[in-house]
């Protein structure tokens, strides 16, 4: 590379970091709601642990939906940024969080009249269906103010300021720990609602964050709404539609089939699944860390397409993957040496940590494949197109990894490290599909 691509590379560098660190942190937070709410929730039985796992898999699985919506609204909104068109900017931002909230409605209606057989196909029957559905009927129940309070935190992310979202992250979390505790079990005059109290917790927890959000738009232009800029735009609502839909379905392929192959996971043994699980916990240390660079190239790159600076769309994609690869990789690096001491604190059975120690050494092959996907699926729809990843993640999750694990860890019986091989050979498929379309195809368009 010459001088000036080395000048470029290390600029783009700087700015990308400057940006992926805090949403890291914001992601790290976020599930700190989770982990804060499992520790009270436990105090109250195993059922009741039981009643917010099966909740957490429809509210991941809206969240995956919602944050395909944000995708969109980052997209646009950024593009906009880049163009310094700050009316089409709000008008981005309005509609955004007008279609979040309109699909979180409908998703909270979906969730509250068919509670009982969504429940029941997540086999919750009996005493756990009536103590899930006191925590499910909240916190789905009121999907539009997750999809809100995710729609604004992509809306800061878009203009490049991740430290607003963290800031405020942080302190949902404080406010949700106290919420949680008096919530749940009540102090002084205060009756504790048990899990129900769980649930109310975190939703007003993301209410406070919500309004936290609204007031600090209020000083950035681009974000700052005022009654003359509610206006009602087809073309755009039918644009970003179009664009998230695509997103959607990709979020919803790969949580299909995971759903399928954790569920031959399960059928390996109680050693075997729980060795996964340990696994699926410790390496989301990784994969956040991609999720921050992806973040960054999402802002970074549509706010140059937006100012029609290809040069420096390619620059920032670099530097987004580099940083990404090599942090993802020492991290893993790092879990994989130190698994037979770490793995102590999750189970003393030897086989586990034997098994444990395998798979992540399997995993950090996997990282700079897993980086090149993380960063060029948000590259590619900064760029304008939402439909090829979505036919990338369908191909890689279902062909290599569903099936992989099917015909050789289930059928073949290779057992847990065939299953996190099949995981990097749809990770590594996957990367190469990405690197061949920005090679061959032209990967910036203009968007509807």
């Amino acid at each position: 590379m010459g001088s000036n691509t080395v000048l470029k590379l290390f600029v783009a560098s700087r700015r990308v970091f400057s940006i992926a660190w805090p949403a890291i942190g914001e992601a790290y937070l976020q599930n700190l709601l989770g982990v804060v709410d499992t520790f009270f929730i436990a105090k109250l039985g195993l059922v009741a642990i039981d009643a917010v796992g099966v909740t957490n898999v429809y509210s991941m699985t809206y969240i995956g939906v919602f944050i395909a919506i944000s995708a969109a609204l980052s997209v646009f909104l950024s593009r906009a940024i880049g163009a310094n068109d700050m009316e089409r900017g709000r008008s981005a931002v309005w509609h955004g969080l007008v279609i979040a909230v309109a699909i979180g409605f409908v998703l909270g209606v979906i969730s509250v009249f068919f509670a009982a057989p969504l429940l029941h196909i997540m086999g919750a029957h009996g005493q756990l269906q009536q103590t899930a559905f006191r925590y499910y009927r909240t916190v789905l129940g009121l999907s539009p103010l997750i999809a809100l309070f995710t729609a604004q935190s992509a809306s800061f992310r878009a203009t490049g300021d991740t430290k607003t979202p963290l800031r405020v992250g942080l302190e949902m979390n404080v406010v949700h720990v106290i919420l949680d505790y008096v919530l749940i079990f009540g102090i002084g005059p205060i009756h504790g609602w048990g899990i129900a109290g769980a649930g109310w917790a975190m939703i007003l927890a993301r209410i406070y964050a919500s309004v936290r959000l609204w007031a600090k738009s209020r000083r950035v232009e681009v974000l700052a709404l005022s009654v003359k800029h509610l206006v009602f735009r087809k073309n755009l609502v039918v644009s970003m539609i179009k664009f998230a839909i695509p997103a959607a379905i990709e979020r919803l392929s790969m949580r299909l089939g995971q759903v399928i192959y954790f569920g031959l996971i399960v059928r390996m043994g109680v050693d075997v699944y729980a060795t996964h699980n340990i696994a699926g916990t410790v390496t989301t240390f990784a994969s956040t860390v991609g999720g921050g660079f992806a973040t960054a190239a999402t802002a970074t790159i549509g706010q140059a397409v937006g100012s029609g600076n290809e040069s420096d769309a390619l620059a920032y994609r670099r530097a987004s993957y580099i940083q990404s690869a090599v942090f993802m990789t020492a991290v893993t690096a790092l879990l994989c040496a130190t698994s037979p001491w770490f793995g102590l604190l999750f189970t003393h059975n030897e086989r586990v940590i034997h098994l444990l120690t395998i798979i992540l050494g399997i995993d950090i092959v996997s990282q700079p494949f897993l980086a090149a996907v993380l960063v060029d699926t948000s590259a590619i729809q900064a760029g304008g197109n939402s439909r090829y990843p979505m036919i990338v993640t369908t191909i890689g999750i279902w062909g290599i990894r569903t099936l992989g694990v099917y015909v050789f860890a289930w059928k073949l019986g290779f057992g847990l490290p065939a299953v996190w091989a099949c995981i990097a050979g749809d990770n590594a498929l996957r990367a190469l599909l990405f690197a061949w379309y920005r090679h061959k195809k032209n990967w910036i368009r203009a968007l509807a």
